[in-house]
């Protein structure tokens, strides 16, 4: 008996090294690798004689593969070597096995969209469709926008797939590249600068001395080095090996058919059993409080993260105005990146997505991540008209609900003039020194 009471000891003591299963953790911490899901929900009746006449929109590219190899990662060289140098514990061994997994999961797919991700756009032609289908009467005109990333490309192939399958006759489409009304964010030299200094701001640091993150970052490489090597790793190469760990553990999601399809099974790929429930929800955290500092409203809603969106905005009211004038495109549809998302969101003043805060520890009460730029988010503005009568209402979509305006009358939600909201934002244009027919191209560089 007093044998089994010792082993029973050792076994709890051992028990404790180990991280409690992350297996039946919620997944918010998932973040902007959050897969989307069709909304369930009503929406407000049209107003009575009004009916979808277009559609203007931009999303999201869809789940997608990493956007670098898995071998040029500091933690598959660093694995590595400690592989090498018999310096991995057991739980690094496993974890060295699948991340090799991964790697042959990933090579030749990198930058594009998964199976999840074809399917998420499919349903949102699909469903863009059933709900607006007085917009693609006959054969329909599409203008697609498209950035420089093949994701954005197939992204909008798997969206036309889902459009078309509900059509009697496909669309007639004409794609062109946009990266300056799409990718803005890499065309604006202060933006770059804004992002450095974000990454060593005192609101980063705050939150990652709140959450305990160098101690964080110290238990999980104990957890799978030992010895002489475990010393010799610095905080920096810490930090950068549990930020590619949870980046695997985070692309998973978007990879289920692939998984299976090179002939693994979801344990081959569980990057999750290494870590505790509460050691995700800190990395997710941090992960969001970078996006909503960077691409969101962050402390400043007139901050550069938020302004660095204008050209889009000129670019939606551009295509707005001119279908009212000419009705050459049913609709105007572009694929891009979460970094278009989200200060767009912000700069059109979605009640759910433009709220800046000098608080960062209480970030969450104000912008959600996985509500705002999970894979395949979108926007979208609908416009409806009476049949021979002038005016158009617009009603404004986040991911495919109805979102409030901030600025707006509220008891106009959620169908609002557009004489009313485009007032609003070319005046917003204006505040910034710009009009319509700028060059964003020129804005962009000179962005202070």
């Amino acid at each position: 008996m007093k044998m089994k009471k010792i082993i029973l000891f050792a076994f709890l003591l051992n028990a404790g090294t180990l991280p409690a299963s992350a297996q039946n953790c919620s997944d918010a911490y998932l973040g902007t690798k959050t897969l989307y899901k069709a909304p369930a929900y009503t929406y407000t009746p049209v107003p009575a004689g009004y009916k979808p006449v277009f559609i203007n929109h931009v999303g999201r590219h869809g789940a997608r593969h990493l956007t670098k190899d898995v071998n040029t990662t500091l933690a598959y060289h660093l694995l590595q070597q400690a592989d090498s140098a018999n310096a991995l514990s057991a739980q690094g061994k496993k974890l060295w096995q699948m991340v090799i997994a991964l790697q042959k999961i990933e090579k030749g797919s990198v930058k594009f969209i998964s199976a999840e991700g074809k399917n998420e756009l499919k349903g949102i032609g699909e469903r863009m469709y059933a709900n607006y289908n007085n917009v693609f009467k006959g054969k329909p005109n599409l203008d697609i926008a498209v950035t420089k990333e093949i994701r954005t490309k197939q992204s909008a192939d798997a969206f036309l797939g889902g459009l078309n399958s509900k059509m009697q006759d496909s669309a007639a489409v004409s794609f062109y590249n946009d990266d300056t009304d799409l990718r803005f964010y890499d065309l604006s030299p202060a933006y770059k600068d804004f992002e450095d200094e974000v990454a060593k701001c005192a609101f980063k640091s705050a939150l990652k001395k709140s959450e305990g993150y160098t101690a964080l970052n110290k238990t999980i490489a104990a957890r799978f080095f030992t010895g002489d090597f475990l010393s010799k790793l610095d905080e920096s190469t810490k930090e950068k090996f549990t930020d590619d760990v949870f980046g695997f553990l985070t692309i998973v999601y978007s990879l289920k058919y692939e998984v299976a399809q090179n002939g693994y099974t979801p344990a081959d790929t569980d990057f999750n059993q290494f870590f505790t429930c509460a050691e995700l929800q800190k990395l997710g955290k941090l992960d969001d409080a970078d996006n909503y500092l960077v691409k969101g409203p962050g402390t400043n809603n007139d901050g550069i993260q938020v302004r660095i969106a204008a050209p889009l905005l000129a670019d939606f009211i551009k295509a707005s105005d001119e279908f009212i004038k000419t009705g050459k495109y049913n609709a105007r549809l572009r694929f891009a990146h979460a970094e278009t998302i989200a200060p767009f969101a912000a700069i059109l003043q979605i009640a759910a997505a433009d709220k800046a805060t000098t608080n960062i520890m209480e970030f969450e009460k104000k912008w959600q991540t996985s509500k705002i730029i999970e894979l395949s988010s979108n926007i979208q503005w609908i416009f409806y008209k009476r049949t021979g009568k002038p005016d158009c209402l617009v009603k404004v979509l986040l991911n495919e609900k109805e979102a409030h305006i901030d600025g707006l009358n509220k008891a106009s939600f959620p169908y609002y003039k557009w004489s009313d909201l485009r007032a609003l934002y070319v005046n917003k244009l204006q505040k910034m020194g710009l009009s319509l027919g700028d060059d964003m191209g020129a804005y962009l560089s000179n962005l202070k």
